[in-house]
């Protein structure tokens, strides 16, 4: 975080004193200067009393997010859609986008988050379509399972995609990395 690294610089201070003066470890500091990590709980306590700025000062700060950062983002998001056309696309299109703006701390970390949803998703729907024939025979179905298993995936993918979306343009980027880190 760019506010707390200039900070230390105006005060003179290298990481190690920082860390030494607020209790956390260097490689935590180091974290939060380079952007990995947003300060949370006892750790923007601790650097909040230290470098004098309110909690609110510092989220409103972190969470800020400018208009060509969340149109990459949604543009990854959205490009998990090539699922419905080509398989795997879901994986391939966002994976090339975030390669591409990776560089970009915020954008590196929705990237990942949204593959990572996506890597997860194709797996569970995977086994499900593997098992899906096993249970179709133990409980006699007369229907294909495997086409209603592949359909009700195929509609929660693109309805997640969605919300997602519009959870991105209305700068809730902190909800999204909630939910795609519960799955």
């Amino acid at each position: 975080m760019q506010r707390i690294k200039d900070f230390r610089e105006q005060k003179g201070l290298t990481q190690s004193d920082l860390a030494d003066k607020t209790g956390l470890s260097l490689r935590t500091i180091q974290r939060i200067e380079s952007g990995q990590t947003i300060p949370k709980g006892h750790t923007l306590k601790v650097l909040s009393d230290v470098i004098g700025f309110s909690r609110i000062d510092f989220k409103s700060h972190s969470s800020q997010v400018t208009n060509e950062q969340n149109d990459q983002i949604r543009l990854i998001n959205l490009s998990a859609l090539a699922l419905i056309v080509i398989p795997f696309g879901n994986i391939i299109f966002p994976f090339i986008l975030w390669r591409k703006h990776h560089k970009d701390q915020i954008v590196n970390n929705a990237g990942k988050s949204i593959l990572n949803f996506q890597i997860i998703w194709t797996l569970v729907l995977s086994l499900l379509l593997i098992i899906s024939p096993f249970i179709q025979n133990s409980l006699q179905l007369s229907f294909s399972l495997i086409i209603v298993v592949l359909i009700l995936g195929y509609c929660f993918n693109t309805l997640m995609i969605f919300k997602f979306s519009r959870w991105i343009r209305n700068g809730m980027l902190d909800r999204l990395k909630i939910t795609y880190q519960l799955l």
